[in-house]
């Protein structure tokens, strides 16, 4: 199922006097980038959280944010000193290197949060991870069924968008015969206005030069490409997996045939067509740029 790289998911947990609470977003991203706004406690299991989240996404940005409480832990925890003056210190001596306004206060301190320590025991990494996990993996649902969701959305938009190339592209195939006589016959008459009436045409000549200018402006090859990319697009929307990067190059080969096709064409209503078909492969683009 086609993902999309945008998401939101959630979940709670409380017990006994333990509350943990996790929120997962996502956006989109080239590559897979976690970023965790957490307490210390979970640093000793960064590593599992981030193999977690990618072991089911691909891509994305995807933001971190955990709460996690115990009852009574403000009385819990007390003020490091020597941290604090050291702290302090370093913050003047900065504030003069600087020259910048003001002095520490209080109020600066407080958000150092490695100014206070806990007087309890710190609970080892797999007590830490046994009551998180869970939680995460709940939050972990809820953002992917939500990313499936509007997968499913872009999904419906990209393959009607497919299809309307595959149209275009059609146009311009049946285009092609009428555009080869007229070009034959614009070419006709340059070369025989350029000869005087008394200076005798070679025909066969003639038919070659024709033959050859038909030749550089015939765009058939790349009508075959287009329509092989874009069978390839099809195919890779229901293939089931991360799709976003193939299709992002199969877009832009797209974009490279109907670059050429639209520089060899002299006709002016095939030129039209193209500038069509340009539009509709942009808005494909634009569109999987949201895609996993």
């Amino acid at each position: 199922m086609l993902r999309s790289m945008t998401g939101y998911g959630s979940s709670e947990r409380t017990d006994g006097g333990q509350r943990i609470r996790v929120e997962l977003k996502s956006v989109n991203q080239r590559f897979l980038d976690i970023q965790i706004k957490a307490p210390r406690v979970l640093l000793k299991i960064e590593d599992k959280l981030r193999q977690a989240i990618e072991s089911r996404l691909a891509r994305g940005r995807v933001t971190v944010y955990v709460e996690w409480r115990n009852q009574g832990e403000a009385a819990a925890t007390t003020l490091n000193p020597g941290a604090a003056a050291k702290l302090v210190k370093e913050l003047r001596g900065l504030k003069d290197a600087l020259y910048l306004p003001g002095d520490v206060d209080l109020a600066t301190l407080s958000r150092f949060p490695q100014l206070f320590e806990s007087d309890g025991e710190t609970p080892e990494a797999e007590a830490v991870w046994a009551a998180f996990e869970p939680v995460l993996a709940i939050a972990l649902d809820e953002l992917v069924a939500m990313r499936e969701a509007e997968g499913g959305k872009l999904n419906d938009d990209l393959s009607g968008r497919l299809g309307t190339i595959a149209d275009i592209v059609a146009d311009i195939e049946a285009a092609v015969p009428e555009a080869t006589a007229a070009l034959r016959q614009r070419q006709t008459e340059k070369i025989r206005a350029l000869l005087d009436e008394t200076v005798p045409v070679d025909e066969t000549r003639l038919a070659q030069e024709l033959a050859i200018a038909a030749e550089r402006s015939d765009f058939t090859e790349e009508i075959v490409r287009l329509r092989a990319h874009l069978s390839h697009a099809n195919e890779t929307l229901s293939s089931g997996e991360p799709v976003g990067k193939r299709l992002n190059f199969l877009v832009q080969e797209m974009h490279r045939e109907a670059n050429t096709i639209g520089s060899k064409t002299a006709d002016v209503g095939v030129s039209s067509t193209v500038v069509n078909l340009k539009e509709e492969i942009e808005k494909v683009r634009e569109q999987i740029q949201n895609v996993e």
